[in-house]
């Protein structure tokens, strides 16, 4: 099972990189300062283009389980059109946004689980969905067998054509004298599937520019925290350095000097 093997020893090896940047905190949720960005807005957007992809594959008023749903993006509009939601994810922070949104917007079909997915319980759903959590799953086999196990109708998976940081692949190589491991992206996630022997549909969702900054503040804070640099002064005299030689700067916005676009898309799993 080469693509299968491939994938997690990728995902190994991305880890461990990136582990030895990490400075470690005792009991720390990686998530805990970064909830905010995935709260969803009180009146559903029904113009996201994730959520009509979902909406489009979903069962009317079926039971959906957003698997690493965080605070309820995707999942929590769901609710407000009728579908009855569990959400489970591995960050209390973001299950406990989950519940006070949920409970703000005095939604009774919305129940939340804080657990992995290989620890929770056997239960089953009319549909799972997995959103952006794909790229860094270890024993990858297992996960998308039990997901399939989990469920009545489909699996519904939506991720980028390549990992969320892979378009920081030269800054890095700059900072740390060392080629980055990046994470894989839903083309192996394709081969993956097709080693599986499983039916699948490819939807294109939509593209996305990079991200560009209004200020250099904001794009220094931005990559510490996505390459793990320890914000001491000489650090950050380097990494400013390598950002200001590294970056084009186009109508006041600093941006990246790729000429690319990330491919949302959607995988779509049917239940045999």
């Amino acid at each position: 099972m080469p693509f299968i093997k491939n994938w997690d020893q990728l995902v190994i090896d991305h880890h461990e990189q990136s582990e030895n940047k990490i400075i470690k905190k005792e009991q720390d949720d990686f998530w805990e300062d970064k909830v905010e960005g995935f709260i969803p807005p009180e009146l559903p957007d029904y113009n996201d283009p994730s959520l009509s992809f979902l909406l489009s594959n979903l069962l009317p008023q079926s039971s959906v389980l957003d698997l690493g749903g965080g605070a309820g993006r995707l999942s929590i509009p769901l609710a407000q059109n009728n579908y009855s939601v569990t959400i489970i994810d591995s960050s209390k922070a973001m299950i406990r946004a989950a519940d006070k949104h949920a409970n703000h917007l005095k939604l009774n079909n919305v129940k939340t689980f804080h657990s992995t997915w290989e620890e929770y319980k056997n239960e089953n759903f009319d549909h799972i969905i997995c959103a952006h959590v794909m790229y860094g799953i270890f024993n990858i086999k297992n996960f998308i067998l039990k997901m399939l196990s989990s469920v009545n109708s489909n699996v519904i998976i939506i991720m980028y054509d390549h990992s969320p940081q892979s378009h920081l692949t030269d800054i890095w190589k700059l900072y740390y004298s060392e080629k980055r491991i990046n994470l894989p992206g839903i083309t192996e996630l394709e081969n993956v599937i097709t080693e599986l022997n499983l039916k699948y549909k490819l939807y294109d969702i939509d593209e996305y520019n990079l991200p560009v900054f209004d200020d250099f503040d904001s794009l220094l804070n931005s990559v510490i925290s996505q390459i793990f640099i320890t914000p001491d002064k000489e650090n950050i005299e380097k990494l400013s350095n390598i950002l200001k030689n590294y970056m084009t700067i186009d109508k006041d916005q600093f941006a990246f000097p790729l000429n690319l676009k990330r491919k949302l898309k959607g995988i779509v799993i049917d239940k045999v």
